[in-house]
């Protein structure tokens, strides 16, 4: 300590005494407080100060090295400067140490025998930590200002960002370095992107290159898989006195949502494979009844067949348009016009002439309800084809198919010139008949009506949307 008094201050040999008797008990003042403690004399150019002597706390240092022999300049610890300029104690003022680490100085004049300051002894914490909170309280109160803009913009748009409330939120700074995350976000960020999120790159993780390209990327919501793990991300911007500071981003996770529609894909491919395989049962069991069929002589064994033949063809085809597609139900309107088609082409004549129409809108039924609908249709039309129209050489058959009420409708009619007591006759003793009320008030919980209006005869059926006890 003498030399470099000698070297660089102008003290006196009474006044280097003082501070050697001091420097001996720096040791148990640094164990005292815990913290780094100096002894610093004025230098002989009037400005800087020079370290004298250190001590270091046996728990954690400032410092990797010996900084005794250092200049301490002013511009650096300002309140070393304080206390020799104004002779005064100095508590708590920032600084940065010699090596670049933020601190917080308290200093205390020495004082020789005639009352002269010719050194200071000076007590540093380190307030990194403390710095680095207060840099994120401010930003954070920027962001939240901004937020708070943001979010008033989006609510005055109609969007609804409060689906976000329960997602990870991110912001991140203008050069798309993280600065806060939330604790789902943080959670989210560990797991499966490893590391701390505070500083990360998770732009690049996105693949933009600029917050530009993330806000004009991510605009809307967009699926991003790390891993096994897929997650949503949409960003809005931040933009602070008309500039474009960062921007929120949106972390939602999906994996779960997408596990089970992988689930359900699994399952509906399933259930389209069951479907295609009893359609091709039912064609094997319509293969065979026909063969039966032609073996026979008898017009009226054959006609027994064929009905029987066109009952089974309108269940298989509503397999077969199940086996086609992934929804869960089937276009009512649709099965109608392709078991009338049918129908007909089996039925007429050559010399017939017979005038079909379906009308009415798009009334999607699910599977329980198809199949009995498809045989009730199947029913109707050929009651109308073979008791409605067999005489005439012209004839209408017209279908209507509605929704109304939390029923479906479905109305039959034919312009057929059928005596009455012959209709009359039909209505009661027909099979096709007794099947449409047993499907229709049985297992439809719905209810039939056939009657004659205006010189047609009208089937009308209505079934609740959903069976009771079915399938909602």
């Amino acid at each position: 300590m003498r030399d470099l008094c000698l070297q660089y201050t102008d003290l006196a040999d009474e006044d280097i005494d003082l501070l050697e008797k001091m420097g001996a008990q720096l040791p148990f003042i640094a164990s005292l407080t815990e913290t780094d403690i100096f002894i610093d004399a004025p230098a002989n150019n009037g400005v800087d100060a020079i370290v004298l002597a250190w001590a270091r706390p046996e728990t954690h240092s400032l410092y990797g090295h010996s900084v005794v022999g250092e200049i301490a300049y002013a511009t650096r610890e300002p309140a070393v400067y304080q206390a020799f300029s104004t002779s005064e104690m100095v508590r708590n003022v920032r600084g940065v140490s010699q090596e670049g680490v933020p601190i917080a100085q308290t200093v205390v004049p020495l004082r020789n025998s005639r009352g002269r300051v010719v050194g200071v002894l000076i007590m540093e914490k380190d307030i990194s930590e403390e710095i680095r909170q207060e840099a994120r309280v401010e930003f954070l109160s920027e962001a939240a200002d901004q937020l708070s803009n943001t979010l008033m913009a989006l609510s005055m748009t109609g969007s609804s960002w409060e689906e976000w409330l329960g997602n990870g939120l991110f912001v991140l700074n203008n050069q798309g370095a993280v600065t806060y995350a939330n604790r789902n976000a943080a959670r989210m960020y560990r797991e499966y992107c490893g590391g701390e999120p505070l500083g990360g790159e998770l732009m690049n993780r996105l693949g933009c290159r600029t917050m530009e390209e993330l806000i004009d990327k991510m605009s809307n919501p967009m699926e991003f898989e790390f891993g096994l793990a897929s997650f949503l991300f949409q960003a809005h911007p931040l933009v602070a006195y008309g500039d474009l500071s960062g921007c929120v981003l949106s972390m939602q996770d999906v994996s779960e949502l997408r596990r089970k529609e992988r689930e359900l894909n699994a399952q509906s491919a399933t259930i389209r494979e069951i479907h295609h395989r009893v359609k091709n049962n039912l064609q094997n069991v319509v293969a065979l009844l026909r063969m039966q069929m032609h073996r026979s002589q008898s017009k009226v064994v054959k006609t027994e067949f064929n009905t029987c033949i066109n009952r089974i063809l309108s269940i298989s085809q509503v397999h077969d348009v199940f086996s086609h597609q992934n929804w869960d139900s089937i276009d009512l309107k649709e099965l109608a016009e392709y078991i009338l088609q049918k129908l007909v082409e089996s039925f007429s004549l050559p010399r017939q002439q017979i005038k079909t129409s379906v009308q009415g809108q798009a009334v999607r039924v699910d599977a329980v309800q198809a199949v009995p609908m498809a045989l009730v249709i199947n029913e109707l039309v050929t009651n109308s084809l073979k008791h409605g129209v067999k005489a005439n050489s012209y004839g209408e058959i017209s279908i209507l198919v509605e929704a109304t009420g939390g029923k479906n409708h479905i109305v039959v009619a034919d312009n057929g010139t059928e005596l009455a007591e012959d209709w009359a006759q039909e209505k009661k003793n027909s099979m096709g008949l007794y099947i449409v009320k047993l499907l229709i008030c049985d297992q439809l919980k719905g209810m039939f009506r056939l009657e004659r209006c205006g010189g047609a005869t009208v089937a009308s059926v209505s079934f609740p949307t959903h069976v009771a006890g079915g399938p909602e």
